[in-house]
């Protein structure tokens, strides 16, 4: 599902800008579980989120070899990373430069799990457990199925070119309250 159209009317409650290292992402953890309790989050949401912040912090981490070098010549685009809440729902967004031949990928592998029904997404998890088919980067896809089971909630995308090689990739899951 594209960004377009979706209204952000919530409050920051945990937000990160920068290159994101195995450390960072442990702080992130330790400080959601801080914040959850702050913002009186109960336990069940609270693994539910922690499970895709894990998924969505590893998908940027993985790639950062392939953005890097951007990054460091347009600080405008380093990865970002935002819990944000209202009254209705918990938001996470991530934003991270990929290369424009990634992009019909993504989407691909996104529309794919979005066009699946809960059902469908736990059959499409055994299948692709189960078929041991492995990427380069080490994953087997389960990362967007896991994360769409999860929230039980569309994933949400969206690409802003940023050079004739790079886009802009923005990542949203939502969680109802």
């Amino acid at each position: 599902m594209s960004l377009i159209n979706v209204s952000v009317v919530s409050n920051s409650i945990l937000s990160h800008t920068g290159l994101l290292s195995f450390s960072t992402i442990d702080a992130l953890l330790t400080k959601f579980n801080m914040v959850s309790q702050d913002h009186n989050i109960n336990f069940t949401l609270y693994k539910r989120v922690i499970a895709v912040m894990i998924e969505a912090l590893e998908n940027v981490y993985k790639y950062k070899d392939e953005y890097e070098q951007l990054v460091d010549e347009k600080q405008d685009y380093v990865p970002t990373f935002e819990i944000s809440m209202n009254s209705e729902y918990l938001r996470m967004t991530t934003t991270n430069p990929v290369r424009n031949g990634d992009i019909d990928k993504l989407k691909m592998n996104i529309d794919h799990v979005n066009n699946k029904s809960r059902e469908e997404l736990r059959k499409l998890y055994l299948s692709t457990i189960t078929n041991g088919k492995f990427s380069s980067k080490g994953g087997a896809g389960l990362g967007f199925i896991e994360m769409a089971k999860t929230s039980g909630n569309d994933l949400v995308y969206s690409f802003q070119p940023i050079t004739d090689k790079y886009s802009l990739y923005t990542f949203m899951v939502t969680f109802a309250l």
